[in-house]
C-alpha cells in the first residue's frame, strides 16, 4: 500500500486523530503538572534563601564582624559554583564578603540576570535582600533546578510525543491494511454476487467487531436472497410442471368446442369444462400472488392483538359440520387464552387450509384435533389427525409451492395450501413443525407471547 493511500482509511485517520488528541491532553497535563512542580519549587528555593538569610542574620546578632565574615566566607567556600550569591555591606556600603560582582539590589525579593553579577552562567538568581544587624545582606540561590525541570519535561514531552506519533503511524497502517484485506475479500465477494453467485459471502473473523457485524448481517440478507431466488426459480419449474396439464385440458376443451361449433354441435359442455379448468388456473395464480404478497410483509402493519384460542375455536365450529359430512370428527381443545400478536384474517385462514388438508387428504372415520396451549413464552396452535400422515422424506416438500404427493394429485387442490401456512408463520416469525402421530400428522405452529413481544 502507498503511503498516500494510508490518509484514505477511516482506520488510519482514526488512530492519528487519537494519538494527536492524546498528544494535545498529554501536552495540558504536562503544562499543569510542569506549573505545579515549578510554583513548589520556587516556594522551596525562596524558603532556602529565607532560611540562608536568616541563619547569617541571627549570627550577625551573636557575633562580632569578624565572625560574621567568617560565617559567610564558609558558605561561599560551600558554594564554589556559586549556586548560592551572597553579598554583604557594612553601613557605609563596603564589601565585606561576596562571591559576585557589585550591584545594588532593592530591598525584598528580585531575580536577577546571572550576567549581571558576573557570574559565568545561563540560570538566574533568585534573591532577597534585607538588614542583618545593622549589615545590608543579599542572599540568592539560581534557577539550575527550575531550568532542569523545564528541561526534562520539554524533552519527556517531545519523545513522548515522536514514540506517539510513531505508534500511530505503526498501528494506523497495520489496521488499514488489515481492514483493505477485509474489504477487498468483501470487494470481491460482491462481485461473485453481482455476477450471479448467490453463494459467495462476506468474511467473518468471529472477533465480533463492527465489521463482522455488518458482514452477518449482509450475509443474513443474501441468504435470505438465495432463498428466493431458489424458491422463485423452483416456483417457475413447479408452474411449468404443474399447470401444465391444466393448460392441456383447457386446450383440448377449447379445441373440442370449436370442432362441436364448426359441426353444428352444442359445446356447451365443453365451455362449462374449460371455465372450470380456467377458474382452477386462476385460483392457483391467486393463490401464488397471495403467498407472494404475505412473504412481502405487506401485512404486517396489520397486527393487533389477539386470542388464538378463541380465534382456533370459532374456526374449528365452523368446519364441525364439514367434518361430519365427511363422516370424520373435529375437536378443539384449549387451556384458556392465547394472546399474541398477529393478523387475523391470515391465521384463520392458515388454520382453516390444516383444517380442510386433513378433510380432504383423510378417509372417513378420521379424528381431527385442534389444539392450542400457551405459557409464560409461547404459544402453540397444532391440528393433528391419525390418517395416512406424510412420510418424513417428503414433509420438507410439501412446505414448497405447488408440491403434492403422489397419492394427493387425484384429489382437488393447488398444491399451495401448506405453502401458504409456511408463508404466514414466516411472517409471523412463528416454528412451523410438522410431525409424525403414528398414525396420522400434526402440524405445530409455535408463536412468541404478546407479552415477550411488547
Amino acid at each position: 500500500m502507498r503511503p498516500a493511500d494510508l490518509w484514505r482509511h477511516s482506520a488510519f485517520r482514526l488512530a492519528l486523530a487519537v494519538s494527536i488528541f492524546v498528544l494535545a491532553t498529554l501536552m495540558l497535563a504536562s503544562g499543569v503538572g510542569y506549573g505545579l512542580m515549578k510554583a513548589q519549587l520556587s516556594a522551596r528555593q525562596d524558603a532556602r534563601v529565607t532560611e540562608i538569610f536568616a541563619a547569617i542574620e541571627q549570627t550577625s546578632l551573636q557575633g562580632d564582624e569578624t565572625d560574621l565574615i567568617e560565617a559567610i566566607a564558609a558558605r561561599i567556600k560551600a558554594s564554589p559554583d556559586r549556586a548560592t550569591a551572597y553579598l554583604l555591606r557594612d553601613q557605609t556600603g563596603r564589601i565585606l564578603a561576596s562571591n559576585i560582582a557589585d550591584f545594588r539590589p532593592e530591598l525584598g525579593w528580585s531575580t536577577v540576570p546571572a550576567v549581571r553579577v558576573d557570574v559565568p552562567s545561563e540560570y538566574a538568581y533568585r534573591m532577597f535582600s534585607g538588614i542583618a544587624g545593622g549589615y545590608s545582606l543579599t542572599v540568592g540561590l539560581n534557577d539550575a533546578d527550575l531550568d532542569d525541570l523545564q528541561e526534562i519535561v520539554l524533552g519527556a514531552f517531545g519523545w513522548a510525543s515522536v514514540f506517539a506519533l510513531l505508534a500511530a503511524i505503526v498501528v494506523g497502517s497495520v489496521l488499514a491494511l488489515r481492514v483493505q484485506k477485509r474489504m477487498t475479500e468483501a470487494e470481491s465477494a460482491a462481485a461473485r454476487v453481482a455476477q450471479g453467485d448467490l453463494t459467495a459471502r462476506l468474511p467473518v473473523t468471529g472477533r465480533g467487531d463492527e465489521l463482522d457485524r455488518i458482514s452477518r448481517a449482509v450475509n443474513a440478507a443474501l441468504e435470505r436472497l438465495a432463498s428466493l431466488v431458489e424458491a422463485m426459480r423452483q416456483v417457475s419449474a413447479d408452474i411449468a410442471h404443474d399447470l401444465r396439464t391444466p393448460l392441456n385440458r383447457l386446450r383440448i376443451q377449447i379445441e373440442e368446442a370449436a370442432q362441436k361449433t364448426a359441426n353444428g354441435a352444442n359445446p356447451s359442455d365443453n365451455l362449462a369444462a374449460a371455465l372450470a379448468q380456467g377458474a382452477v388456473i386462476d385460483q392457483t395464480f391467486a393463490a401464488l400472488l397471495r403467498i407472494a404478497q404475505i412473504e412481502a410483509g405487506a401485512r404486517r402493519e396489520k397486527f393487533a392483538r389477539l386470542d388464538l384460542a378463541t380465534l382456533i375455536g370459532d374456526i374449528a365450529e365452523v368446519y364441525a359440520d364439514v367434518a361430519i359430512d365427511a363422516q370424520m370428527s373435529l375437536t378443539c381443545e384449549n387451556s384458556g387464552p392465547a394472546w399474541l400478536m398477529g393478523d387475523r384474517e391470515l391465521l384463520t385462514q392458515a388454520i382453516a387450509n390444516l383444517i380442510e388438508n386433513a378433510i380432504r387428504h383423510c378417509p372417513p372415520g378420521t379424528v381431527i384435533r385442534c389444539a392450542v396451549d400457551a405459557d409464560d413464552r409461547y404459544v402453540t396452535a397444532s391440528v393433528s389427525d391419525n390418517g395416512p400422515g406424510i412420510p418424513d422424506p417428503e414433509r420438507d416438500k410439501v412446505l414448497r409451492r405447488l408440491y403434492r404427493l403422489e397419492k394427493s394429485r387425484t384429489t382437488a387442490g393447488t398444491g399451495l395450501g401448506l405453502a401458504l401456512v409456511k408463508a404466514v408463520a414466516d411472517l409471523h416469525d412463528a416454528k412451523l413443525t410438522l410431525a409424525d402421530t403414528a398414525p396420522g400428522l400434526r402440524v405445530d405452529l409455535q408463536f412468541v407471547t404478546a407479552q415477550n413481544l411488547a
